[in-house]
C-alpha cells in the first residue's frame, strides 16, 4: 500500500515538473516577435548557463543575459532605435500602467529614468541586428520597450515583456511537492499499520 501510495505522489509531482519543464522548452522554441509600426523585429534572449538556448518571453535565472533584436523588416535600418529595460510590479496595475509607459516613452521618455535598469541611447543600426548584455539582479517581470524614429520625425513605441527567475521557482515548488507526497505516503502507511496491529478494540493483536 505505501509503495502505491508513494509512488503515486512521485508520478504526480513528476508531471508537474515534466509539464514545467516542456513550458519552458516550447518556450525556447518560440519565435518572439515585436511588432513596431508597421515593421517588426525578432527577440531573442540568451543566458550563459543555457549555452545556445534561445529563450523567448521566460528568462530562468538572475543574472546576465544577452538580448538580441533583429529587424525583419529592412526599412529600420534607416530609421533610429532607443530600447530601455524596465521593471514593472508583478501586478502592473493592469493594461492602463503599461499604456502609460509607452506612452511616456513616446513623449516623455526621462519619466520612465526611474524604472528604467538599461537603456541604450537612440541610434541607427545598418547592420539590422542589435545585441546587448543586461545583468538582472533580481527575479520579477520586466519590459523591454523598444522606440523606433523614422527620418520624417514619426515616431512608434512597442515592447516585449520578460520575466527573470520565475523558472526556479516552479521547479523548487515541484521538488517541494515531491517531498510532500512521500512523506504524506509515510504518514498514511504507519497509521495504516497501526491499525492493523491495534485491531477494531483498539487493543493488540
Amino acid at each position: 500500500m505505501f509503495i502505491r501510495i508513494a509512488a503515486a505522489g512521485l508520478i504526480s509531482t513528476g508531471l508537474t515538473v515534466s509539464v514545467a519543464h516542456a513550458h519552458r522548452a516550447s518556450v525556447n522554441r518560440d519565435i518572439c516577435m515585436l511588432g513596431i509600426g508597421q515593421d517588426a523585429m525578432q527577440v531573442t534572449a540568451y543566458q550563459p548557463q543555457d549555452g545556445d538556448a534561445k529563450l523567448c518571453r521566460d528568462v530562468p535565472e538572475v543574472g546576465p543575459a544577452i538580448i538580441v533584436l533583429d529587424y525583419v523588416d529592412s526599412e529600420l535600418r534607416g530609421m533610429t532605435t532607443d530600447i530601455r529595460i524596465v521593471r514593472v510590479s508583478d501586478d502592473l496595475g493592469g493594461a492602463s500602467e503599461l499604456t502609460q509607459m509607452l506612452n511616456d516613452a513616446k513623449v516623455a521618455p526621462e519619466a520612465l529614468d526611474p524604472v528604467t535598469e538599461k537603456h541604450i541611447q537612440a541610434q541607427r543600426y545598418p547592420s539590422g541586428t542589435i545585441n546587448f548584455e543586461h545583468v538582472f539582479t533580481s527575479p520579477g517581470k520586466y519590459h523591454g520597450i523598444v522606440t523606433v524614429k523614422n527620418t520624417h520625425g514619426q515616431t512608434y513605441v512597442s515592447d516585449f515583456p520578460l520575466s527573470v527567475g520565475r523558472a526556479r521557482e516552479g521547479a523548487l515548488w515541484g521538488y517541494g511537492s515531491a517531498v510532500t507526497a512521500v512523506v504524506a505516503g509515510v504518514f498514511i502507511y504507519c497509521m495504516h499499520a497501526r491499525g492493523r496491529r491495534t485491531g477494531p478494540s483498539g487493543k493488540p493483536t
